[in-house]
């Protein structure tokens, strides 16, 4: 069986069904995160006004942490542009499928793909922002990046892939 991007964004659910299955810690966490999410001015007001359907793709689950900040992030860039839609599918259907269409040999979660209205790809996040990935310990910012002190370039790296849309 294979499924291209267009069929796996349709069997997705919404952020709030995905995050609906967790713990109630999980939950709480997402809820935590989302309060975290300071996103300057400039940065909100270029997301208000971005006037192309823009879809997200997400491959990840509630259980990861990863997921609970950076979905997050999605799902506040949804919460101020009517024309973002966001559908969330498992790992396991981002690694049998998703992987593949992106041709990412290292699948991490979340993975994220930025589409345009025809499912065409405009970018992909994977995991963590480039700026934390690119760190060479991680142990060093571990916890400032659990308490949600990266999530503003998260915002940024997402929003310069929803910037290559035609």
């Amino acid at each position: 069986m294979e499924m291209n991007i267009k069929e796996l964004f349709e069997v997705g659910v919404s952020f709030e069904s995905a995050v609906g299955v967790g713990t109630k810690e999980e939950r709480a966490r997402v809820v935590k995160n989302t309060s975290r999410i300071n996103l300057p001015n400039d940065l909100v007001e270029e997301v208000k006004k971005f006037d192309k359907e823009i879809n997200f793709l997400v491959s990840g689950e509630i259980f990861c942490p990863d997921f609970q900040l950076n979905v997050s992030v999605v799902k506040r860039l949804c919460d101020l542009n009517q024309n973002f839609n966001m559908s969330v599918i498992s790992i396991t259907r981002g690694k049998k499928f998703l992987a593949s269409i992106l041709k990412i040999e290292n699948y991490k979660a979340p993975t994220i793909a930025v589409l345009d209205k025809d499912m065409n790809v405009l970018g992909v996040f994977e995991e963590t922002p480039k700026v934390v990935s690119a760190i060479g310990n991680f142990e060093e910012i571990k916890l400032n990046y659990f308490k949600g002190e990266y999530l503003i370039d998260t915002a940024k790296e997402i929003v310069d892939y929803i910037k290559k849309c035609n």
